[in-house]
């Protein structure tokens, strides 16, 4: 298994979303790899569409679309920070009925901040 195999496992795996170290954290149990390794094998996954990034928590989501390139949407819970990823063509089509001239929003990331119904 390669580091990227190992990274999306380890993201696959987990009951939780993770950040980059504890991400390199579990991987270490593998073996011992420098953090920028895990970054490159992270990147590498978002740019397959196969994890995404929330830019709020700093943690990443397995992405759970079964089809490529599509604009990821995460819901992000304010309290204890639990994520889940929307249907994405909701926003898209939100988007197309109501352009915005200075933004091409054919390519987006939408991150929600909401309270999720166990914080509620």
């Amino acid at each position: 298994m390669n580091n990227n195999d190992i990274v999306f496992e380890i993201i696959k795996r987990s009951k939780k979303h993770l950040t980059a170290y504890e991400i390199l954290d579990k991987f270490q149990k593998y073996k011992k790899i420098q953090p920028m390794a895990v970054y490159r094998s992270l990147k590498k996954l978002i740019s397959e569409d196969k994890i995404h990034k929330s830019n709020q928590n700093k943690t990443y989501v397995l992405c759970n679309h079964s089809y490529v390139n599509h604009n990821p949407s995460l819901a992000i819970c304010r309290d204890c920070g639990d994520t889940e990823e929307l249907k994405s063509e909701l926003f898209e089509a939100i988007f197309k009925k109501n352009p915005i001239k200075k933004y091409d929003l054919s390519k987006f990331q939408l991150e929600v901040s909401t309270t999720c119904r166990r914080c509620n």
